[in-house]
């Protein structure tokens, strides 16, 4: 007996933090679609979703149409910043990386802006398209001025040019509210990052796009911890860097683009998940990823029951609670590196 547990016990021990990663995502699934709801719902009700769906009961009615795909649509947006911000930290090799420092989301939201109050050539397309156009021209102003294509660039010449451009994106993102006086409000309310309105026809544009992206950054993992060992040994172990670099740009353009279309800019998902992931599984990006998107859908999930329980039966939007929540995280986790 004890020599049969001597063998289980690593094992056991090696998989405890998958075990309460999965624990705390599920908790969450159901904690976003059952709690602080002005109607009764239950585990019973969920059940019966599943297995006999009776369409005269409000409470199924309810489960189905309005919190259904808002937990599905939180949990795949959470796992799309999460990847992303594993990504950009990973291409870029800098700690601070993520795409709202580097002007994706700036951009992406901007363009967002920018089309909800008619401008002619993005108010025609489709909302995913000009998020990713926002967000291509943020992150690619930011990483030419940044120096990214240098053999010489400094990581924080990156991340000041990300602050630099991403003020001024904020800054027209402003100044086209304040033109829209008619849509001001709902711009606004959009901008504060929310998911209250995510429905089946938002999940649907949603979800096709975060799965190819997340194929291509798992795809791109193996790719990607060779790159981290640096440029030249990495073209000399026959990787090709223009390839992986534009396969992982464009992963990260997608994962943002369709997050920010969908429920406009969400804080600090990318830049604080990964930095917690790497304390628990290391940086193999095999594994990083995963759990990044893991622990990303359960921050967004739990974030989402917060907003409607701060304020019941009001909503705060959800880019405020990641706010509240990454700030002192974040701070937390860099001072800690700077003591160890």
């Amino acid at each position: 007996m004890n020599a049969q547990w001597s063998r289980f016990a690593p094992l056991l021990i090696k998989q405890t933090p998958w075990l309460v990663m999965m624990l705390l995502f599920i908790v969450g699934f159901i904690t976003s679609l059952l709690r602080f709801s002005s109607f009764d719902l239950n585990l019973s009700d969920a059940w019966a979703l599943l297995v006999s769906f009776n369409p005269d009961s409000l409470s199924q009615q309810i489960l189905l149409t309005l919190r259904l795909p808002r937990s599905l649509g939180a949990m795949l947006i959470g796992a799309n910043l999460a990847v992303a911000g594993v990504l950009m930290q990973g291409l870029t090799r800098n700690a601070l990386a993520s795409p709202s420092i580097l002007g994706i989301t700036s951009g992406a939201a901007c363009f967002m802006a920018l089309s909800s109050i008619g401008v002619v050539f993005l108010a025609s397309l489709n909302s995913v398209l000009v998020a990713a156009l926002g967000g291509l021209l943020g992150g690619g102003l930011v990483m030419v001025l940044g120096g990214f294509f240098s053999q010489s660039a400094h990581p924080l010449r990156l991340v000041l040019a990300g602050i630099a451009i991403s003020a001024l994106l904020v800054g027209v993102t402003r100044a086209s509210v304040i033109l829209a006086d008619d849509m001001a409000y709902s711009v606004i309310a959009w901008l504060a990052g929310s998911i209250s309105s995510l429905d089946w026809s938002q999940f649907a544009q949603l979800w096709p796009f975060s799965l190819v992206a997340l194929a291509i950054a798992f795809v791109m993992a193996g790719k990607m911890n060779l790159l981290a060992l640096g440029e030249e040994v990495a073209t000399g172990l026959g990787v090709n860097i223009k390839h992986v670099r534009v396969l992982v740009c464009l992963s990260i353009i997608l994962l943002t683009a369709v997050s920010v279309a969908i429920a406009g800019p969400i804080a600090f998902v990318g830049l604080l998940i990964p930095h917690i992931a790497r304390k628990i599984v290391g940086v193999e990006h095999q594994v990083l990823i995963p759990c990044s998107a893991l622990l990303g859908a359960s921050l967004l999930l739990w974030a989402d029951a917060l907003s409607r329980s701060i304020a019941f039966p009001s909503e705060t939007p959800v880019g405020v609670i990641t706010a509240l929540i990454g700030s002192p995280c974040f701070i937390l986790l860099a001072l800690r590196s700077k003591l160890s």
